[in-house]
């Protein structure tokens, strides 16, 4: 804890893998297609903690972006604006499909919008991606999320719901040794997007703090201009699960370069294939709308972590990405996601800067991958 404070004065997703071990084992080593990750909600994605109970006001804010209605549903027509983060609460109106709202606030289940004089809180998954920033100079684009640290935990950290560990824990406890991205410090606690929630580890558990440049101009060689984290699930006693926890380590390994002026990644040709032959393990995927063991699954995690960490720079050019589906992954907030493993599903990205950038992908098995984008020259 001293060491984090130290620092801060002197610079003043998760896979339950309900009934996977009953599926087959791969027959042969054919390169499968990881159309997505078999993810099933942990039961605890959207929860909302005390101190994010905001009330349906924009007093003080400024407009961030617009955006259409677009239902996830073909029979869906209205989307309901709610008088808290939560779609059970009292309905204070209601958009139809296609009709432009404001933008006030992003959570990472909900927005906070405008609507006709109507104020309250609409699902992410009720609204158009393609959001119009109001002042690009400002506001980064709709779904980036910008840390402000990075920190090692010294012990198994438990991810609380609220700063303060007489809350309630969420599934995911990350183990020692691993790096993670940190949104911000909240009373003592490291806040970290968990999922489609926040949580809060204790900063007594972090060390060796890193701040995040807010510039392409890092404070040193050792600071990252961008870093991300997401959450899986590991040690669960299923075979199934343990492969794609492998899976996510080998990524890593792959997805760690240094990328030049100009250079292209291509996820499914440069982290790829994912095959046995190439380091991967079999583990749940989702194909021709089934569950079933495939090599590779679990990159589409890794693959989503390096999209969320390369949109927080200005630099890089997202070329190629598609979500999973109208729901997007579940371990990472709607819009966020980017699937890889055939032709119609891959991560494609260039570095337009005029210097090289080094991509480190970390990740001990317990529980987060953490992505940062170092300025390599």
């Amino acid at each position: 804890m001293k060491r984090v404070i130290s620092y801060m004065f002197c610079l003043l997703l998760l896979t339950g893998v309900a009934g996977a071990e009953t599926l087959p084992a791969p027959t042969a080593e054919a390169p499968t297609e990881v159309v997505q990750d078999f993810v099933e909600d942990d039961g605890m994605s959207e929860v909302v903690g005390k101190m994010e109970q905001d009330l349906p006001s924009i007093e003080g804010l400024q407009p961030l972006y617009t955006t259409k209605i677009k239902l996830m549903t073909a029979t869906g027509t209205m989307a309901s604006i709610r008088v808290a983060q939560d779609e059970n609460s009292q309905s204070l109106g209601a958009v139809s499909i296609n009709q432009v709202v404001t933008i006030y606030k992003v959570y990472p289940a909900f927005v906070l919008v405008e609507y006709q004089g109507i104020v309250g809180f609409v699902k992410r998954t009720c609204i158009d991606e393609n959001a119009t920033t109001i002042d690009p100079t400002t506001t980064p684009p709709y779904g980036v999320s910008k840390t402000k640290y990075v920190a090692t935990t010294t012990a198994v950290a438990p991810i609380y719901t609220d700063p303060d560990t007489a809350s309630q824990t969420f599934p995911i406890a990350v183990g020692a040794g691993s790096p993670v991205a940190i949104i911000d410090f909240v009373d003592g606690f490291a806040k970290v997007l968990y999922w489609r929630s926040y949580g809060f580890i204790d900063a007594a558990l972090l060390t060796d703090l890193v701040v995040v440049s807010p510039t392409d101009t890092p404070l040193s060689a050792e600071t990252p201009i961008a870093a991300f984290s997401s959450f899986f699930k590991y040690d669960n006693g299923n075979e199934l699960n343990d492969g794609r926890v492998k899976n996510i380590i080998r990524s890593c390994e792959l997805m760690t370069r240094v990328m030049q002026p100009g250079e292209q990644l291509d996820f499914n040709a440069d982290i790829g294939p994912y095959k046995k032959s190439n380091g991967y393990f079999p583990a749940p995927v989702l194909i021709d709308g089934g569950s079933q063991p495939g090599y590779g699954g679990g990159t589409c995690q890794s693959s989503s972590t390096l999209y969320n960490t390369v949109r927080q720079v200005p630099g890089v050019t997202v070329l190629m990405r598609r979500p999973h589906g109208p729901g997007c992954a579940r371990y990472l907030p709607m819009h966020q996601d980017a699937a890889v493993g055939n032709e119609s599903l891959n991560f494609i990205f260039r570095n337009d800067y005029a210097f090289p950038i080094r991509i480190l992908a970390e990740s001990a098995g317990q529980g987060v991958i953490t992505i940062q984008i170092f300025r390599a020259e």
